[in-house]
């Protein structure tokens, strides 16, 4: 059982991957840009209903991706423009971060993916340095967003060793880069 205070940000990344959830299905249905959610994903988003998107969100670890250094940030694709409802959710999901890297270093890099320097940056930002970085072009993305087998099966999982198998990935993120390339899971009906 987890001593109280062990993951005490958990909560708060399952209502941000909630609403990170519905901002991509909101965009996945006008087929506008995905903020790098694997194409092939974004059909089953968009049929998503509201369980399967709350089962979806409680996964252990942020879905999202935080993008702090210019140089890390993917290109947007000609005509790209942020949004309302993508600025919103982003200067949200930086305040978070920035709480988190100043309560718990642990806390940050496991929960929310972010590195040393990343959790140092965010320590020391003001509250306006963050407005205007969430008014920055490719600082919101899909966490995962090579590994498509990852999205699809989050998506599609009915299998309780999937579920599993996806949870332990998101705990040690490093063993995905090599371990979906030999034989990727398959979803179940």
């Amino acid at each position: 059982m987890l001593q109280p205070g062990a993951l005490d940000q958990l909560h708060q990344v399952h209502e941000l991957n909630r609403a990170f959830l519905g901002l991509l299905q909101s965009r996945a249905r006008q087929r506008r840009p995905c903020l790098g959610l694997p194409p092939s994903a974004q059909p089953a988003l968009a049929a998503a209903g509201p369980p399967l998107l709350e089962g979806v969100a409680a996964f252990p670890r942020a879905l999202f991706q935080l993008q702090l250094g210019a140089s890390a940030r993917p290109a947007r694709p000609d005509g790209y423009e942020l949004d309302e409802a993508e600025h919103d959710l982003c200067f949200s999901i930086l305040f978070a971060a920035r709480q988190s890297s100043r309560a718990s270093a642990y806390q940050a890099r496991l929960l929310f993916g972010l590195d040393s320097a990343d959790i140092e940056r965010l320590r020391g930002a003001a509250l306006g340095g963050l407005q205007q970085l969430a008014c920055a072009p490719g600082v919101l993305e899909c966490a995962y967003r090579e590994q498509d087998w990852f999205w699809r099966g989050l998506i599609t999982a009915t299998r309780p060793e999937l579920r599993r198998q996806l949870t332990l990935m998101a705990l040690q993120p490093r063993i995905s880069v090599a371990w979906p390339q030999r034989r990727p899971p398959q979803a179940t009906a």
